[in-house]
């Protein structure tokens, strides 16, 4: 559950499409996708031989010092109507700047590299870690105190079941089960990502708000967005759609080879799968029969997250079933073809705005949703160009420098 919890905040920090935890739940790949295309590998192993070590373990901040910089009721962002308080402000940057230290202490414990608050962060900008501490803190805050303002200006508001969801009690219920209480939360936030309770409430709040503001303009689920610009952008990143009927010839759980006998008779259903299929002339009824022999034959798990098939960029499934599809046109059979997961028997599809689309991270969502998310995205940065945030005097270059200890 830690896992889950640090992946939700690291994806709420970075407002990666404001993503809920719910989303996160699912992680089972399909059978038959490229088990390469779906792992992060680590981009070095620890500090050995050759690697430049340091002295000394990387410097925090007075945290404290921080906090009384300022009046913890006095607002130092106002953005159309809302206003935020330093003392919000300050337990973000603190926060931020927790995090940030726990890169150090990974950069200097796992690599023995020297990592700190005056080195750059290496982008284009040429912020140091403290800039970038207090940049990305306004950004954030920025962000959310715009999410409010506009919600607002479209009549939108939180209502009482949201207000439920984002109650303390019953979010550590859901996250860890009957029983969890508050503190149970509080102190998986602090372990995991240096986050209070309150500073993740105010994300999930504004992650709703920002849904509604999203369902405000293009729908529920992008129900507005037009088939033909969603299908079109499908087309642009590469997308393709087939479904598969799967005869696995190996075992799920260990991957060892089912018996020769077993293989044979498989092979044996498959082939006449295709033989029926790409006999069917009429479409619809093409379709209708690939649904049942589905329903009674395929063996990929995966059928019950992405029922209609799968709708994918390169790369994502094994190659034999790639090469496969590509070879097709919309709405044929290809005879069934073999990879190290078993005989596939693939229809490809054309593709569909409200198709799955395939997701590496396990959360499946269709090509309207991602164009009423980007067009909710634009919207929102209009908005914010057209309500400038007024910072207090020096917050947007305050320097942290003098707060660094030792």
């Amino acid at each position: 559950m830690k896992k889950l919890l640090a992946a939700l905040v690291g994806v709420l920090v970075l407002f990666g499409g404001f993503m809920t935890w719910q989303q996160l739940k699912n992680n089972d790949a399909p059978i038959g996708s490229n088990p390469d295309a779906l792992v992060d590998v680590p981009a070095a192993e620890n500090a050995e031989e050759g690697v430049p070590t340091v002295e000394e373990a990387p410097r925090g901040l007075d945290y404290d010092a921080i906090r009384a910089l300022h009046d913890a009721d006095e607002t130092v962002i106002r953005l159309a109507d809302e206003e935020l308080s330093w003392s919000e402000y300050s337990e973000w940057l603190c926060m931020t700047g927790r995090q940030i230290e726990d890169f150090f202490n990974q950069m200097y414990l796992y690599y023995g590299l020297a990592a700190d608050w005056t080195g750059s962060v290496g982008d284009e900008t040429g912020r140091t870690y403290a800039q970038y501490a207090v940049s990305d803190t306004n950004n954030y805050l920025t962000r959310i105190l715009a999410i409010r303002a506009m919600a607002d200006e479209m009549g939108l508001a939180l209502d009482e079941g949201d207000l439920a969801a984002l109650d303390p009690e019953q979010l550590a219920a859901e996250l860890f089960g009957e029983g969890a209480t508050v503190d149970d939360l509080a102190a998986v936030l602090e372990q995991e990502n240096h986050m209070t309770v309150s500073a993740y409430r105010s994300m999930s709040a504004a992650n709703i708000l920002y849904s509604k503001i999203a369902e405000a303009l293009y729908g529920e689920n992008g129900a507005k967005v037009d088939e033909a610009d969603a299908v079109a952008w499908m087309e642009e990143q590469g997308y393709v759609s087939a479904g598969h009927i799967l005869f696995m010839t190996i075992d799920p759980d260990t991957g060892d080879a089912l018996d020769a006998a077993v293989i044979a008779e498989k092979k044996a259903t498959a082939d006449a799968i295709y033989a029926e299929l790409s006999a069917i002339e009429d479409r619809e009824e093409l379709l209708r029969r690939f649904a049942e022999l589905k329903a009674q034959y395929c063996e990929d798990g995966g059928k019950l997250v992405y029922p209609d098939g799968y709708t994918y960029t390169p790369g994502t499934m094994v190659a034999e079933f790639e090469d496969t599809v590509n070879a097709l046109d919309e709405y044929a059979v290809a005879e069934p073809v073999q990879t190290a997961y078993g005989y596939h028997v693939i229809l490809r599809l054309p593709l569909r705005g409200d198709s799955l689309l395939y997701s590496a991270q396990g959360t499946p969502y269709t090509a309207r949703e991602q164009l009423a998310s980007a067009g909710a995205a634009e919207a929102l940065t209009a908005f914010e160009a057209e309500h400038p945030a007024e910072f207090a005097d020096g917050l947007e270059e305050l320097d942290l420098t003098p707060f660094i200890l030792g």
